[in-house]
């Protein structure tokens, strides 16, 4: 065999296993410190009466079941109902599309976040509210 090529073998041998020391040695990411997500399940997407009941649902895996949840109907123009969610692990919140803050062909939707920390939130798709008959 060639001097050349066992240099190059050697060579490649030694820097296989320091590579595989340094992969091996390196701290495996703590799953405890992960950043909490919120998910807003409802309200779906589509179009809702005006003064129909509505269900708001999230989840939040690596949120406590024992933190609070501040729940708000949202449209460009602002804020028109606000909430309070007693589990950010898991909940739903019923509320109604009033005719008070409502207008029909408006798009709104609904921001979840955490009491103690406004910046775990989650956002639900949006939803167009319409007027019926009587």
């Amino acid at each position: 065999m060639n001097p050349l090529s066992n240099k190059f073998l050697g060579l490649f041998v030694i820097l296989v296993v320091m590579l595989a020391t340094l992969t091996a040695s390196s701290p495996i990411p703590e799953l405890d410190k992960r950043t909490p997500v919120l998910h807003v399940s409802a309200p779906g997407p589509g179009r809702r009466a005006i003064k129909s009941i509505q269900n708001v649902s999230w989840w939040c895996n690596e949120c406590s079941s024992t933190d609070k949840v501040i729940i708000k109907v949202k449209d460009a123009r602002g804020t028109f109902v606000t909430l309070t969610g007693h589990n950010a692990n898991s909940g739903t919140k019923d509320f109604v599309i009033d005719p008070s803050w409502a207008r029909p062909g408006f798009t709104y939707f609904v921001e979840v976040f955490l009491k103690k920390n406004p910046s775990i939130n989650g956002v639900s798709n949006s939803f167009e509210v319409f007027a019926t008959k009587g």
